[in-house]
């Protein structure tokens, strides 16, 4: 593999985290079966018509991200801005998107119910340390990559910005331990540590070591302890087991482990957002596959929570393969590249200086428009009508 610059990682793991979660936007909640009666095997972006006819909420642009990179260019500007994650500017920004409210969605893209009442909790003036949801979602490690990027080798700044930025949605342990898994394996990836087994274990023990000092930081306010105090870290280092076995029984492994951190409903799929499922199968398919392609194609089409899975999975290895790595036809047909490259460009270089960055809240109101105006043209969805991304929970 040549020698990569660290811009070049950079820029891949951003746009890879995009990508990703715009690859698998359209197909949130379809199983691998649904996936291949639709489409055969996905290799490009689709817009989800065929399969999401009867429920237009659930229907997604092709090649327009989610909410999943959405909170991630909120988390580049915060960071750009203030140099750590300033949570009253964080939560502006949450409250922008979502105006004109109409149920706390406006510009938001695919938001669940956790995250609409986060939103009333931060409006309604509910402290930032406090607003977070009590579920152990997987919404907190979706977004969290620009964190990794920005801190490189400052591990304890790392450790107060994730945990700043993920208990404003999340309060479960395994959510914010989650973000850690992702944050550490990015900024890894990013420094050019090797792609092996040894990542696995060395991500846990960062985990381990942070999932001990939440209690004490965060003791009065994270909820899930004592019982799953470990879980990422223990389902991390199962899945270092794992990668020698066919995949289909590692991720039938995979499954069974999350069910032993307190999985609800009881996780039948390795992809399901729960963080001791998803976060330990996206590192068990980046060390499984060669390639950026690959590996994003191979976990989009397992179904279950793909726009998430994707946006860690793209995260990762886009970290480590470089955007060169990065299909052109995806590139292409990525909506809003210029503003999501913009800001990787100024991650790399921890400031925004000679960069011309989009702004957030206008750019996204104006892709959530044009997203609906489309909408509107596909007559047979038009018609069902329903409240877009009703049913999600992150």
């Amino acid at each position: 593999m040549p020698h990569l610059s660290r811009i070049d990682r950079v820029r891949g793991s951003l746009l890879g985290l995009a990508v990703g979660d715009a690859l698998g936007a359209p197909l949130e909640g379809l199983t691998a079966q649904q996936i291949r009666a639709h489409y055969g095997r996905i290799k490009n972006y689709v817009d989800g018509v065929q399969a999401w006819k009867r429920k237009p909420y659930r229907w997604r642009m092709s090649g327009l991200y989610s909410d999943d990179t959405q909170q991630a260019l909120a988390l580049c500007d915060v960071l750009l801005q203030h140099g750590r994650i300033d949570q009253d500017h964080l939560a502006r920004i949450y409250l922008d998107l979502a105006n004109p409210r109409g149920a706390f969605a406006g510009a938001h893209r695919g938001i669940g119910r956790s995250f609409r009442k986060v939103l009333a909790n931060l409006e309604g003036g509910t402290p930032p340390n406090w607003s977070g949801h009590p579920s152990a979602g997987i919404g907190a490690a979706m977004r969290i990559a620009p964190v990794g990027l920005y801190f490189e080798d400052r591990q304890d700044e790392l450790y107060r910005a994730v945990l700043a930025a993920s208990i404003m949605t999340h309060r479960d342990v395994r959510s914010l331990a989650g973000a850690l898994a992702v944050a550490h394996g990015v900024r890894r990836m990013a420094a050019g540590e090797p792609r092996d087994a040894s990542l696995l274990f060395w991500v846990a023990s960062d985990v381990a070591r942070h999932e001990a000092q939440i209690a004490v930081d965060y003791g009065e306010v994270v909820l899930s302890f004592p019982e799953h105090a470990r879980s990422i870290s223990r389902a991390l280092a199962h899945a270092e087991t794992l990668l020698e076995l066919p995949r289909e029984r590692a991720l039938q492994s995979l499954a069974e482990e999350a069910n032993r951190h307190g999985a609800v409903p009881a996780c039948r799929k390795a992809t399901m957002g729960f963080p001791p499922a998803c976060i330990p199968t996206c590192f068990y398919l980046f060390l499984t596959t060669d390639s950026f392609e690959e590996a994003l194609t191979d976990v989009i089409n397992l179904g279950g929570d793909t726009d998430t899975a994707g946006a860690i999975l793209g995260a990762l290895a886009g970290a480590h393969y470089g955007i060169d790595a990065i299909p052109r036809r995806w590139l292409d047909g990525l909506q809003n590249r210029h503003g999501v490259e913009a800001r990787a460009r100024a991650l790399a270089h921890g400031s925004i200086e000679g960069q011309e960055i989009p702004d957030l809240i206008s750019t996204e109101h104006h892709l959530t428009r044009i997203e609906g105006e489309t909408l509107e043209n596909h007559a047979p969805l038009s018609r069902n009508g329903g409240d877009r991304g009703a049913n999600r929970v992150l």
